[in-house]
């Protein structure tokens, strides 16, 4: 797993980013950055392109030339070189002298068999069904409802579990891709070895459990989230060698959570819902919770400052996607623990997340 710089230094990297983003946008005709800024779905289709196609695999043994490029992933060359010609200028892969391409260390994320390979987040981001969501932006901005019940007929969650397995399984793909990074970030962060059992609440397909079980080996793990997606956990958890110490539970954690476990995990989970359903969440966990227990609840937090920042974007995914869900910023997040009788002990800022550690208040 590369290892990422700390969040004190990345803050302020960002802040020089929007310091030169606004210096160039003073410098240019006004004409100039607002057609950059409605060029993005390059950006996304191009990505999930190279992706489908395994540019970058083709790549991971060294250089390659377009023709046999071309040839071994199925494309007309022509088209290939001019997409990955784009890709180059986004510093996405690079162009020798030669004329052959090879990766760089961002492409080098979209081979298959990097541990820390993101090639599954960007096919779906890329996707035509996911894509179609935020084709209804403009309803979700009109009325606050999720794009995704007009562009489906039906609630973000139905679509992918009850009605399109394929989107699904490429949702949960995406997933265990981000998943991946948070398990190295968290077992950085935390200290498990005092622990018994971790259960992930709303764990998906238990990629973020499986890593978190990979170094302790008397640690046990439940994992609980909708019975159509822990169905697909047990190849997960097989791969990584922890199928015999997890409980795979199929359950509605606003309905309860697991008792019996020291850890609670809740990654990405609170930005999916509105504060009410957040509050009754995260009650079941401190309901749940041991005396020492303690609940990590793994989010972006939304800054209070006007420049560029990711949990920015993701905000607007989750607004397209369920209407209810948001990213949110440290003062509400503090309101909705306080609300389900949960207090901050711990607060560890990095580059890609906030970790807040919970225990009953």
């Amino acid at each position: 797993m590369e290892r990422l710089p700390p969040a004190w230094v990345v803050g302020p990297l960002l802040a020089l980013r929007n310091a030169i983003d606004r210096v160039h946008d003073r410098m240019v005709p006004a004409q100039l950055p607002l057609v950059e800024r409605t060029l993005g779905i390059i950006d996304t289709k191009a990505m999930a392109v190279v992706a489908d196609l395994g540019v970058a695999d083709r790549l991971a043994d060294g250089p390659v030339g377009i023709a046999a490029l071309a040839a071994a992933t199925g494309s007309d060359a022509d088209a290939l070189e001019r997409v990955l010609r784009y890709l180059v200028a986004r510093r996405v892969f690079r162009r020798g002298r030669d004329g052959r391409y090879r990766n760089t260390r961002i492409s080098a994320r979209l081979v298959t068999r990097d541990p820390a390979s993101m090639r599954s987040w960007a096919r779906f981001y890329g996707a035509s069904w996911h894509v179609a969501i935020w084709d209804e932006l403009a309803h979700s901005v009109r009325t606050g409802d999720a794009a995704a019940s007009v562009a489906f007929g039906r609630p973000f969650w139905t679509q992918l579990t009850e009605h399109d397995p394929a989107a699904g399984a490429a949702f949960d793909a995406a997933m265990a891709d981000a998943s991946r990074l948070q398990a190295a970030l968290v077992t950085g962060q935390h200290d498990f070895s005092a622990c018994h059992d971790v259960c992930d609440v709303g764990g998906g397909t238990g990629t973020l459990l499986a890593g978190i079980l990979a170094a302790p080996p008397r640690l046990r793990g439940t994992l609980l989230d909708f019975p159509a997606v822990v169905a697909h956990a047990d190849t997960t958890l097989r791969d990584a060698g922890v199928a015999d110490r997890v409980t795979v539970v199929g359950g509605d954690f606003f309905a309860s959570v697991p008792t019996g476990c020291d850890r609670y995990l809740l990654q990405a989970v609170v930005h999916d819902w509105d504060d009410e359903s957040c509050v009754r969440i995260l009650s079941n966990v401190r309901e749940a919770l041991p005396p020492g227990g303690r609940a990590l609840v793994l989010e972006q937090e939304l800054p209070t400052h006007d420049g560029w920042h990711l949990a920015k974007a993701l905000d607007l995914e989750m607004l397209v996607d369920t209407g209810a869900g948001r990213e949110r910023t440290r003062a509400e997040f503090d309101a909705l623990f306080t609300r389900a009788g949960l207090r901050v002990t711990r607060r560890g800022a990095l580059p890609v997340l906030t970790i807040f550690e919970l225990a009953a208040a």
